[in-house]
């Protein structure tokens, strides 16, 4: 089969998350004997990444990436447009037409828009000839707005989000009933998606971890008292989780342990959170990193604060198989199995989440065990192929028809 990849980032090994999650979809269909291609955005950083990719594609084409609107155009924009601000964020002219030439030019047979904010460009997009087409679902948006608008509802963003929530609903929803097939990483999230549309073609596509990347706890002596956080900050979940947990839970851990450090790493960092490390000298903002596995080896606990969004956090599994013990929200470790606090644990309130980093940070012995545990988790459920075996059946029921 010919199939295009549509993506708002650059897939690379050495990525988080949605990064990585693609990636492995284009290299496992590429194993299989499919002839993949990738049409991406691209931003000046993604440059050192381009050869990891290539080698797996037949043909591989990158547009700069939107730039980010100002708050007044958002707030106009929220207003008067009629595309929902998940999407218009996403918007690009050259994508649009560069989307069309790539399917008529090379024949595609499917195209796979990763991310709901691409499906944008399967949806009512006069450039695009005939295809089949999915979109790969990695956040509801719809349900990523109703989140937020419960914790920041008199916030001029909250007020934004309750403004444009039915915006949103209403085109998220007509464009994956637009498309052939919608596809997801968790139960979880299909049954968010069956709710607002149960008609909706949609399938389960779990993540695949490869475990032999990710090395095992090192020797005790080698940890840095020290916390991580790993997020792409483009994305509004991650920052309200870094802001929410510095304001709410890192006053108290630090007043208790002078010494602990907390690092954020990803892409995408913004002013507000360079500040945070401005003003206290114990938080790291590393931006972007080459290889994530360093700082997983060193760091003590792993903390994934999301109060609000949608989707599967990969990058738990990715802290998991490295034997880092998990403190994570319920909606942030959605999909992944706790195992009644064995593998990881679940922290709602800022309480819980202090209490069980501090359990964590003083006995080693419960550390062990979960960090045995939690690796046994990933390596029985995601680190077996069978979710690209479904992405492939997927694929080729689409292309031939039978969905």
């Amino acid at each position: 089969m010919k199939i295009l990849f549509l993506t708002k980032l650059l897939p690379h090994p050495l990525g988080i998350s949605g990064s990585i999650i693609i990636y492995n979809r284009i290299r496992y269909l590429a194993e299989c004997g499919h002839q993949v291609s990738l049409l991406s955005f691209m931003r000046p950083e993604d440059e050192p990444y381009v050869a990891g990719i290539r080698p797996l594609v037949t043909e591989l084409e990158l547009i700069p990436a939107p730039q980010v609107e100002s708050p007044f155009k958002r707030l106009a924009y929220q207003l008067f447009s009629t595309t929902p601000s998940p999407f218009r964020e996403m918007r690009s002219w050259a994508m649009l037409h560069r989307v069309g030439e790539m399917v008529e030019r090379s024949h595609v047979q499917v195209v796979i828009a990763e991310f709901s904010a691409m499906g944008q460009y399967l949806y009512r997009n006069p450039h695009l000839p005939a295809v089949r087409r999915i979109i790969s679902c990695h956040e509801c948006c719809t349900k990523a707005f109703a989140t937020a608008i419960r914790f920041h509802r008199w916030s001029l963003s909250g007020i934004m989000k309750q403004i444009g929530f039915n915006q949103v609903k209403q085109y998220e929803f007509a464009m994956y009933h637009n498309a052939d097939h919608v596809l997801v990483l968790t139960p979880q999230e299909r049954y968010v998606l069956l709710k607002y549309a149960p008609n909706l073609r949609v399938t389960v596509v779990p993540h695949y971890v490869d475990v032999n990347y990710y090395s095992t706890a090192p020797k005790e002596a080698e940890r840095e008292e020290s916390l991580i956080f790993v997020g792409y900050y483009f994305n509004e979940s991650n920052r309200d989780a870094v802001h929410w947990f510095v304001r709410t839970v890192w006053p108290q851990l630090k007043k208790d342990r002078p010494h602990l450090k907390f690092y954020i790493v990803g892409r995408g960092d913004t002013p507000a959170i360079r500040d945070l490390a401005r003003r206290d000298p114990q938080i790291v903002v590393t931006g972007e990193v080459q290889d994530i596995r360093p700082f997983l080896a060193r760091a003590r606990v792993f903390i994934c604060p999301i109060r609000i969004g949608s989707g599967f956090r990969a990058k738990i599994l990715e802290a998991m198989a490295s034997g880092l013990p998990v403190v994570s929200t319920s909606l942030g470790a959605e999909g992944i199995p706790s195992g009644g606090g064995e593998t990881l644990l679940l922290a709602d309130t800022p309480g819980q989440m202090l209490k069980c980093i501090r359990l964590l940070l003083t006995d080693e012995g419960l550390c062990a065990a979960m960090a045995v545990k939690a690796r046994e988790l990933v390596v029985n459920r995601f680190a077996n192929e069978n979710g690209m075996a479904a992405l492939d059946r997927v694929v080729s029921d689409v292309v031939a028809g039978r969905d």
